[in-house]
């Protein structure tokens, strides 16, 4: 395998401690870029890290609302690493049912950086385009979403090797863990998850999301592209992830610092 599909890299470093310097080999999470060309025109440009591509193009495709099911995927391939002015790039060359102009395609210049998951309000107002509040009469306990949020770990050998990664997590209502992913974005980390339960056509509708990062508008909106009842992040929210969280119906909840606040639609967790 190429050196570039890897998740991690070698680097060397120095440390200096009371003037003592001290030399050292240090593992790095991967950085590249993946164009995403759709029906032949580029659509964006994501920064990842190259694992489960597919299913980060299959996730990102369904959370920016250009395809509403997984049959409207007619193709996808991923080719080899080719070089760009320079850069090397990965591209995914994918081919929807569309019914008509690509939002953002016409240009193709649009970039998504990891920490970006809503980049301009074209992209937002697709994002938000025939997205429908999530129906689930799923409850939980308070206990079991204390330990998935405790177990998140686990599922992180990359976070674990480099301390630079995201995780996205999915629990079953028993706290079976059903898919996990990682990657050095958090908007990635959920697109590779929801484009696992598309191509396994997994249900929604009594699952649990656990997020390493941050609960911001955009992991809602895609949280509620995929009809997942409950969010739960390992810090605090934003104000606006609150006020999306309570339009689409989702338990909100954050795990910081040993604490467990829950911001929205308290019914679902059991004792309320």
């Amino acid at each position: 395998m190429n050196d570039y599909h890897k998740t991690y890299l070698t680097f060397r470093s120095f440390t200096m401690d009371g003037g003592k310097i001290s030399r050292e080999k240090t593992d790095l999470t991967v950085e590249t870029p993946l164009q995403i060309i759709v029906n032949g025109q580029p659509h964006t440009l994501i920064m990842f890290t190259p694992q489960k591509i597919r299913e980060l193009v299959f996730g990102f495709v369904f959370t920016e609302g250009l395809i509403k099911d997984f049959k409207e995927i007619k193709d996808c391939k991923v080719s080899d690493v080719r070089k760009e002015d320079g850069e090397e790039v990965i591209e995914a060359h994918i081919e929807i049912v569309s019914k008509g102009p690509l939002p953002s395609a016409a240009s193709g210049k649009r970039v998504s950086y990891s920490s970006c998951g809503i980049c301009g309000t074209e992209n937002y107002n697709q994002m938000k385009n025939g997205l429908k509040r999530v129906k689930s009469a799923h409850r939980f306990t308070m206990d079991m979403l204390k330990e998935l949020s405790n177990r998140l770990e686990e599922f992180q050998p990359l976070y674990t090797r480099t301390g630079g990664a995201h995780a996205a997590v999915l629990f079953d209502s028993k706290g079976e863990q059903i898919l996990h992913c990682e990657d050095m974005g958090r908007h990635n980390a959920l697109d590779k998850v929801i484009g696992s339960t598309l191509i396994r056509g997994i249900s929604s509708e009594d699952k649990v999301l656990v997020s390493s990062g941050r609960a911001s508008l955009e992991m809602i909106l895609k949280t509620a592209r995929a009809g997942f009842p409950v969010f739960v992040a390992m810090s605090r929210p934003t104000s606006r992830a609150v006020e999306a969280a309570k339009f689409y119906n989702i338990t909100l909840i954050d795990m910081a610092r040993d604490t467990n606040r829950i911001y929205t639609h308290v019914r679902r967790i059991k004792g309320f």
